[in-house]
């Protein structure tokens, strides 16, 4: 039987063991969303036999990514004991839900949720911004450094306060639409700054006269891509965004190939907002729900 448990900052190196060398381009293969995350969806792990499992939800409203491992169909059927009836997996596409329809994919419907899809681009475009289509974005950027006299900044000791003071701004601007999803989210911007080296945390910051009005975290997802997981600006430097996105994938994510800026929970300004960066790939993700 599984014995699943709280997902906390000590397992991180058993998972990535097993993410490390995947092509899985999910924002939520990597382990800093599910720790963050943990307080609001229960996230939760077990291992057995050399397999790995995810859950969140609770008992009675439990949903599952596929298995990692040597054996999908053995995890599938631990999964299957440990719940006593049929279980909702979660997943996006690539190589393990492709194994995984090749094994059992007739037992199972999927449906696709387009408003959970991942947005992923190629870091050297998101750098430079060059050709036609990053004309708007360049214009942002232009606008910007004729208002202000502004630098960028890699996160680290010496500007964490300064980072920390900006995010306290952020959500005292937002105020007025604090929910349990940003109360989590703000708390976990404390977990990453609180914990960037063992976490993998890199971040970039945008001053302006010595204050952070911009600033950006993310975390590996695996060898190959790379998640931005914050990105904040305060309201009187929108125009940060398109700077800090810019500097962060120049200055501090070379060695990776795709930077992944996770979904839009289907929220139409963010939507546009992502599909204007023009992804290389909309990452789709599907409830698999078996039927047989």
């Amino acid at each position: 039987m599984l014995n699943f448990k709280k997902i906390e900052i000590n397992d991180i190196e058993k998972y990535n063991e097993y993410m490390k060398n995947s092509d899985e381009l999910s924002c939520e293969n990597a382990f800093v969303n599910l720790l963050v995350w943990q307080p609001l969806y229960n996230n939760m792990m077990a291992e057995k036999d050399g397999i790995l499992f995810i859950k969140s939800g609770v008992k009675g409203d439990e949903s599952f990514r596929l298995p990692y491992g040597a054996d999908i169909e053995k995890g599938v059927a631990l999964i299957e004991e440990y719940l006593g009836e049929k279980p909702v997996f979660w997943t996006q596409e690539g190589k393990n839900l492709e194994r995984f329809k090749a094994k059992m994919g007739e037992n199972f419907e999927f449906f696709e949720n387009r408003d959970a899809f991942d947005y992923i681009y190629f870091r050297e475009k998101l750098a430079t911004l060059s050709g036609k289509k990053y004309h708007s974005k360049r214009n942002h950027i232009s606008a910007f450094s004729k208002k202000f006299d502004w630098h960028y900044e890699y996160v680290n000791e010496s500007n964490i306060a300064a980072v920390r003071e900006c995010a306290k701004e952020w959500y005292s601007e937002n105020a007025g639409r604090m929910n349990k999803t940003m109360l989590c989210e703000q708390e976990g911007i404390n977990v990453m700054l609180s914990n960037m080296q063992r976490l993998g945390i890199r971040g970039g910051a945008v001053f302006v006269e010595g204050k952070v009005v911009a600033f950006c975290l993310g975390s590996p997802i695996n060898n190959n891509c790379f998640d931005t997981h914050i990105e904040k600006a305060l309201s009187d430097y929108s125009e940060a965004y398109a700077v800090i996105n810019r500097e962060f994938a120049a200055n501090e994510l070379a060695d990776y190939m795709y930077i992944n800026r996770e979904d839009d929970l289907g929220l139409e300004g963010l939507r546009r907002a992502k599909l204007s960066y023009k992804p290389e790939i909309l990452l789709k993700k599907y409830e698999c729900v078996k039927v047989k």
